[in-house]
């Protein structure tokens, strides 16, 4: 039987989910580690693979870094803006993507880790900047968004300083992140936001 793989393809890299392994145990050694600290050869280590499979995917660690960035923004930040998109109020925008972040970190919590620390990364290592904030900047705009049609229907008050409430939420959302990732288990995390939920509709005190 012919060896279909590319020429140069390292054995261990063949399969349809190698790229996977690569993007998780990336994920888990950033978020333990740090961008400085992190190696392929750690990385494949994690992942069960040799380190030219790693390298297969990804010519040095900053390009692995950004794919990770990009894939942590597409499956908890994008993902949670799409599925809050149905919800009617504010604090039903808000709590649809709590609720999907919480889906994503039940079924693999490396993504809170590795958001919450590759903010932190970005500040030691220009270069990084902008694929970290990029993260924060979607949740930025879906943020402010949903403060924008509360405001323009009547649910909060018409003078709301949307761009503070906005950081403010970031900074409360940025912390769930770093609670989920390194603090709390995931049950406790549940309650969080569920508390913090009723926090928003005032329910709480």
């Amino acid at each position: 039987m012919v060896d279909k793989r590319r020429r140069g393809r390292p054995p261990a890299s063949a399969g349809p989910s190698t790229r996977d392994q690569i993007l998780k145990a990336g994920r888990e050694v950033f978020s333990e580690l740090g961008y400085e600290g992190t190696t392929f050869k750690a990385i494949a280590e994690r992942a069960g693979l040799t380190r030219p499979a790693v390298s297969h995917y990804f010519r040095n660690k900053e390009l692995l870094f950004l794919a990770l960035s990009e894939s942590a923004r597409d499956t908890v930040v994008t993902a949670g803006a799409d599925r809050a998109g149905g919800a009617i109020t504010l604090p039903d925008r808000l709590a649809a993507f709590l609720d999907s972040a919480m889906q994503v970190d039940s079924a693999d919590p490396s993504f809170a880790r590795f958001m919450a620390a590759s903010v932190l990364d970005a500040f030691r290592h220009p270069q990084l900047r902008e694929a970290a904030h990029g993260q924060l900047d979607h949740v930025r705009a879906f943020v402010r968004q949903a403060l924008e049609a509360a405001v323009a229907e009547g649910e909060v008050r018409p003078d709301l300083d949307v761009p503070a409430v906005t950081e403010m939420l970031i900074a409360v959302l940025w912390g769930m992140g770093l609670y989920a990732g390194f603090v709390g288990t995931h049950e406790q995390l549940e309650d969080v936001v569920a508390q913090f939920v009723r926090l928003l509709t005032g329910d709480l005190w």
